[in-house]
């Protein structure tokens, strides 16, 4: 059986669709494509992909032209650790990104389309997708909410760090506390889950203490780490009425070493691998 990930790709640019599945299949990815807006649910249902690239033209006849994406993303066949980006003709307007989120899209491409930057971007949300899969290992994760524990966040967030530093990348840590006191065994189960529900499969989720929660964020610099803070802490707010104080480190973007860079050239220098201790320690820290 292959092990390559599966991307369905639905787009009405017959152009671009053609670009983008030879772009994917020199990255290492299957490709399932198609045109037509009423295959994309049966598609998706039958082959579950590891990533959705979804043309929001493909729903322009529709009232909300967000609505295919709320059914993938409300179908209960479809892993809710599936990655949706969203692509739209023209610029990618705020209003736009924040209502894409909404709609259950880890995030909106608008024109130009950097391709790049796109099948990078898709790279981290599904390797984090296929280690989800992999990872429903007793001992790694909070049995209560799903989240990694100690143990699986010095495993995956060691990952992350080395992905990170190959694809010069930053990787941003952010550790939360409830703000006011000390809350009920119950209470903090609940807190749990409104984690579960908050954080993006992409992000290494993990509760490291009965009430602390720490987070880490490939490709997500300071000015992203605290939108990541900004997102998690309302969307908490919202579903377990309760406030959090967090605090953040990151480590920043390294540069690549250049392609067919032999390891003992004295001109290139080794790519720093972040360290995972140091960054929560740093936003533990922050947190006082």
């Amino acid at each position: 059986m292959s092990t390559e990930p599966l991307v369905l790709l639905a787009n009405s640019d017959k152009w671009l669709t053609e670009s983008l599945e030879s772009v994917l299949t020199q990255g290492g990815y299957r490709v399932l494509a198609t045109a037509k807006r009423q295959q994309v649910l049966e598609l998706a249902r039958r082959y579950l992909p590891d990533g959705i690239l979804l043309d929001m033209g493909l729903d322009q006849r529709a009232n909300d032209n967000l609505t295919l994406c709320r059914a993938l993303r409300a179908d209960p066949s479809i892993s809710r650790a599936t990655p949706i980006i969203l692509m739209t003709a023209g610029p990618a307007l705020r209003v736009q990104q924040i209502e894409a989120l909404r709609a259950g899209a880890w995030e909106l491409r608008g024109d130009p389309l950097d391709m790049e930057e796109l099948v990078l971007r898709l790279g981290v949300y599904v390797q984090g997708k296929l280690e989800v899969d992999r990872m429903g290992v007793e001992g790694l994760v909070d049995r209560t909410s799903g989240l990694y524990n100690d143990a699986g966040m010095t495993r995956r967030a060691a990952e992350l760090a080395a992905f990170t530093a190959r694809q010069g990348m930053p990787l941003a840590c952010a550790v939360f506390q409830p703000a006011d006191g000390v809350l009920t065994s119950s209470a903090a189960d609940r807190l749990a889950l409104a984690f579960q529900r908050a954080g993006r499969i992409s992000d290494a989720v993990c509760r490291t203490g009965p009430t602390e929660f720490t987070v880490f964020a490939p490709a997500t610099d300071e000015t992203g780490a605290e939108g990541l803070v900004q997102r998690i802490t309302d969307a908490v707010s919202r579903t377990a009425a309760v406030k959090l104080r967090a605090g953040i480190s990151t480590a920043a973007a390294v540069t690549k070493r250049p392609s067919g860079a032999r390891q003992s050239s004295p001109n290139v220098a080794a790519v720093p691998r972040p360290s995972t201790t140091d960054l929560v320690n740093r936003a533990r820290k922050a947190l006082h």
